[in-house]
């Protein structure tokens, strides 16, 4: 967890800093960094009042640069006269505020600079990318996926790139407000805060969405590839899993950079001979590298086994080694989708639910087990019945 050490001895600005910042960021005041764990993410803020005479500004800055290398440093201060400001610059501060400033510029420098620390040094979340041509497939199987990982205790984030509205919307019946503009809008002061205050979140199972047209059915203007790949490395920042449906991204540098990113890539494709070649011409023009390719999976969506262009041909065509088929029911799927209730929620996920537990890695309970410790316990209680 990312937390701000002040050095200081000042009472009333720590109790600033925390105010500035609420409750999801820790403040901790000490008067030597040798007292402080500086291994994780975080900034170091320097109380320019607290800096002994015999020592310059430039030289504490240094110094703290030296013991907490990768944390951002701000400078806190009464001389906000611009030699002085200048001076913290180029010392290595990478911000300077006014000790009396606004709650509100304090949180935004503070928090750019946390989700700095946080991208470069934090523990990040799973990256799931989920690539194909059929965008409702991936959509449908991106957000079952997204709920696996949610009901299973992660803390998710669902991504849904689909043009020209959120199918994952629909899927999960959310009302989406917030859209990647708004997020990349507000990605110099978004926190933990921010996004369970701006994300669309499914009550039953916890999980948050974000799509790309906000809810409006337009493409977003005025934001790029590295806008984009900025923000995803935030998100992971403040997600145990987040899983990307692809959608209507066709960018092969963004692709290509997210699929480096991910720590997996799901290629959903049918039993067709054109999805297949749409599919060998897709990650043609994307050009994984050997090391993402490696991780890269074969999903053979609506699985029939009567189809002679079964799994193992298609993943040999396309130079994939493992492949996973997802068997559905067309027309639960549709009902699923046109209801608003997920195939991953229903009360007996069957096959399918199976599936997508084996694709997010998560146990799958054997029925036989659950029987037998039914079993047992009911044994176990007849018996205490009869001795009392």
């Amino acid at each position: 967890m990312a937390t701000i050490s002040l050095l200081s001895v000042d009472r009333t600005l720590e109790r600033r800093l925390c105010e500035a910042l609420g409750e999801h960021v820790a403040v901790e005041m000490i008067q030597s960094l040798e007292l402080a764990d500086m291994a994780g993410p975080g900034v170091v803020v320097i109380d320019h009042a607290s800096v002994p005479a015999e020592r310059s500004l430039a030289s504490s800055i240094a110094q703290v640069l030296l013991s907490a290398p990768g944390r951002g440093v701000v400078v806190a201060t009464d001389d906000m006269q611009a030699d002085q400001v200048l001076q913290a610059i180029r010392a290595g501060a990478a911000d300077v505020f006014s000790r009396n400033a606004d709650q509100k510029h304090v949180s935004e420098v503070l928090t750019r600079l946390l989700n700095t620390s946080l991208t470069a040094q934090g523990r990040l979340g799973g990256l799931t990318l989920v690539i194909g041509n059929e965008q409702e497939a991936m959509a449908i199987l991106a957000s079952d996926m997204a709920l696996a990982h949610s009901r299973n205790g992660a803390s998710c984030l669902l991504v849904d790139c689909t043009l020209p509205c959120s199918t994952a919307e629909a899927y999960l019946d959310l009302k989406v407000d917030y859209g990647l503009a708004a997020a990349i809008a507000d990605i110099d002061r978004m926190d933990t805060s921010l996004l369970s205050d701006a994300l669309a979140r499914h009550e039953e199972s916890g999980l948050s969405l974000l799509t790309f047209d906000g809810g409006t059915g337009a493409e977003p203007a005025g934001i790029g590839p590295n806008d984009i790949i900025g923000l995803v490395q935030l998100l992971r920042a403040n997600f145990g899993q987040v899983v990307l449906g692809a959608g209507s991204l066709r960018h092969p540098g963004l692709l290509r950079e997210l699929a480096s990113q991910a720590t997996a890539v799901e290629l959903v494709c049918s039993q067709s001979i054109g999805e297949l070649d749409s599919c060998r011409r897709l990650l043609e023009k994307i050009s994984l590298d050997t090391a993402t390719a490696a991780r890269l999976r074969l999903l053979v969506w609506d699985h029939d086994p009567r189809i002679l262009l079964d799994g193992r041909r298609m993943a040999d065509a396309l130079g994939i080694n493992p492949v996973m088929a997802v068997q559905i029911d067309r027309v639960r799927a549709r009902n699923a989708l046109n209801a608003g209730k997920p195939m991953m929620l229903d009360q007996d996920g069957g096959p399918y639910a199976q599936a997508i537990r084996r694709i997010c890695n998560i146990a799958v309970p054997a029925k036989g087990s659950v029987i037998a410790i039914d079993r047992m316990r009911r044994a176990v209680l007849r018996r205490l019945e009869k001795t009392a």
